[in-house]
């Protein structure tokens, strides 16, 4: 097979190539930690920086964006929901005070239709008018 004869399978090696060249025996447990361990460990602890100075980041253009800037205590805060509050009760005071009937008929689709009706024969009767004004009929 052409593929597995030019492909080099350099990653796989046997226990004896893994073998310290010269002493014939593994290598000590520092050069492994050296080689797989600490970059390892180097790119986990930088990523959680990057991460989090990111979030850090985004948090204080959020706060800048939103116009607080501050940490908002826990007074000012109860202040604006009672603010909210009062609002909210001032609007629904307002439609309650309006002459609201909820026991007002709703018209059938018959009725509509007939009002309809009558309101188009209204409509057309003024051209009717015209029209025999016009021919000079009755």
């Amino acid at each position: 097979c052409f593929f597995a004869s030019s492909f080099p399978l350099n990653f796989l090696k046997t226990h004896a190539e893994i073998m310290h060249p010269k002493s014939g025996h593994a290598p000590p447990a520092s050069a492994t930690f050296v080689k797989a361990g600490l970059p390892l460990i180097l790119f986990t602890v930088g990523a959680s920086l990057v991460v989090s100075s990111a979030i850090e980041g985004k948090n204080k253009e959020r706060e800048i964006a939103t116009g607080s800037g501050k940490q908002m205590s826990k007074s000012e805060r109860q202040f604006r929901m009672d603010e909210e509050q009062k609002e909210m009760l001032n609007k629904i005071q307002k439609t309650m005070e309006q002459d609201f009937d909820n026991t007002k008929r709703i018209e059938r689709p018959e009725e509509v239709l007939a009002r309809r009706k009558l309101e188009r024969e209204e409509r057309n009767r003024w051209y009717r008018r015209f029209g025999r004004w016009i021919t000079g009929s009755k």
